[in-house]
């Protein structure tokens, strides 16, 4: 898998699979926990973000939504929409960083996204026995 597109197609097709009790589940979870994961994972956002209030509100490219996959990652995390982590908000639209400065955000989004990618793959075991 090579992208957050990419991502949001199999995480619809893992959420189908899921509603129609098929097999193949497991797999379309594992290799979108492989994808979130993998150590090259980029976030598809605009550049810089847009700072308001003591936050800093980040973008997808194309104002492109992924529904599907921030839907399976809360699944899996057992966590609503947004997912908190830390002081970062990751939500189908934005991501939302509680920090004022685009210098502390980078940085905060950055520690936000390992650590997701950290609980994600924690969660790569537990497929095999579902």
């Amino acid at each position: 898998m090579s992208s957050f597109d990419e991502a949001e197609y199999i995480a619809k097709r893992y959420l189908e699979s899921k509603q129609n009790k098929e097999s193949d589940s497991n797999k379309l979870a594992i290799k979108i926990i492989d994808y979130v994961s993998s150590p090259d994972l980029k976030f598809p956002l605009r550049k810089g973000g847009i700072i308001s209030n003591g936050t800093t509100s980040y973008v997808y490219n194309n104002s492109i939504a992924y529904p599907n996959l921030f839907e399976f990652i809360s699944k899996i995390l057992h966590s609503e929409i947004p997912l908190t982590i830390n002081d970062v908000r990751f939500g189908p639209g934005e991501i939302i960083v509680n920090r004022g400065t685009e210098y502390e955000a980078e940085e905060e989004l950055a520690l936000g996204i390992k650590e997701l990618q950290k609980l994600v793959h924690a969660k790569r075991a537990e497929m095999f026995t579902l």
